[in-house]
């Protein structure tokens, strides 16, 4: 990067990694909650406060008192209200239940060696993710992590991997897919079958003409095929290949398909580095439609790293500091910085572009990881 700031300028630019710093802060307090104290809140912590509050409002001072977190903690009142965590929403049982998948496919269960199909459940006041990020580009880019809970017991099925669950028909799925669903159409190719959540409602709709899935474990294949495959309207456009996703876009000619639809990560974390090798394919093929699944929060992620060339450049970081990697992160950043090298940041503007979604996906997409 070639910087070229003056000091008021600078300043600008630096609250940029300022509200970097709190995202990551916030980050921080979401996995701690939901490693610890996720399941922590009971009736009676509610009841403590309802007098006085709403629900949500009692959710959040409840949740503050279990993580021992106290009221004039400044710290913590500063990440508040950068990423408005107090921002915490009760949700409707019903609403989702109501899903045209869950008034369709029976809850069973079923197990293929290190797959099985489980029924879970949130219990009342157990807090979790239920959406996107939502960030606003306006407040430098914050991060607000949509928080919700349930006052009642919602059960949802899971697919559970090795002890880990991989996919789950929970509000955060329903709300995620909703744009990927919504965008559909002709010919489609899935990148990952799940639990079969997503290539259910695709096939509901008319303008999708086939439905071509690409899965490499034949064990989520057979639990599809005998747990969700026999109850969906419309299975005849399904055909599934069992093959891994880069050998199936390696080797074959995508033209063909109309939409091209990638879920085969589990989170931001893990589907950075495979958002970004998919990415290359868009150029390949122009009149392809490609979208990804929690696409914001993975363009999130890169925002952060881009933000972390411009501070490395800041504290005048040499092209001897991105020659070698010891890890991921460090393979994206070095990309990054080689990118980047000729790209002039002469006042805060030139920076909010950067940083911006549309900028974001043209870099994912040159970056050649």
């Amino acid at each position: 990067m070639k910087i070229n700031l003056n000091n008021k300028q600078l300043d600008l630019c630096n609250r940029y990694l300022y509200v970097k710093e709190m995202n990551m802060s916030s980050a921080e307090f979401y996995i701690s909650y939901l490693t610890y104290y996720q399941r922590s809140i009971k009736q009676a912590d509610i009841d403590r406060y309802i007098k006085s509050y709403s629900i949500e409002k009692s959710f959040y001072l409840a949740m503050k008192e279990k993580m021992d977190i106290p009221c004039d903690d400044d710290e913590f009142l500063e990440i508040d209200k950068i990423t408005n965590i107090k921002n915490i929403q009760k949700l409707s049982k019903d609403k989702y239940l109501n899903n045209e998948f869950y008034k369709t496919i029976p809850f069973a269960k079923q197990k293929h060696n290190d797959w099985q199909l489980s029924i879970l459940s949130y219990f009342p006041f157990e807090g979790f993710v239920y959406d996107e990020l939502d960030i606003d580009p306006n407040n430098y880019y914050s991060e607000h992590t949509p928080l919700g809970f349930f006052d009642k017991e919602f059960p949802f099925l899971a697919v559970i991997q090795k002890d880990e669950i991989w996919m789950s028909v929970i509000p955060h799925e329903i709300n995620t897919m909703k744009k990927p669903i919504q965008n559909a159409f002709g010919n489609v190719l899935v990148l990952g079958l799940g639990i079969g959540y997503y290539q259910f409602m695709i096939a509901l709709k008319e303008e999708v003409k086939s439905i071509t899935i690409i899965e490499s474990d034949k064990n989520a294949i057979k639990i599809f095929n005998e747990c969700i495959y026999p109850f969906i309207k419309n299975k005849g456009k399904i055909h599934i290949i069992n093959t891994d996703a880069f050998e199936f876009l390696n080797n074959n000619d995508l033209n063909k398909f109309d939409y091209i639809f990638s879920d085969i990560w589990h989170n931001a974390g893990d589907g950075l580095p495979l958002y970004l090798k998919i990415k290359k394919y868009e150029t390949l093929y122009p009149n392809t439609k490609f979208d990804y699944w929690i696409e914001t929060s993975l363009l999130a992620l890169l925002r952060r790293y881009v933000l972390t060339v411009f501070e490395e450049q800041l504290d005048d970081s040499t092209v001897d500091d991105y020659l070698n990697a010891i890890n991921e992160n460090d393979i994206i950043v070095n990309k990054l910085y080689f990118l980047l090298i000729d790209y002039e940041i002469n006042n805060e503007d030139d920076l909010k572009q950067l940083l911006s979604d549309k900028s974001l996906k043209d870099i994912a997409t040159k970056l050649d990881y």
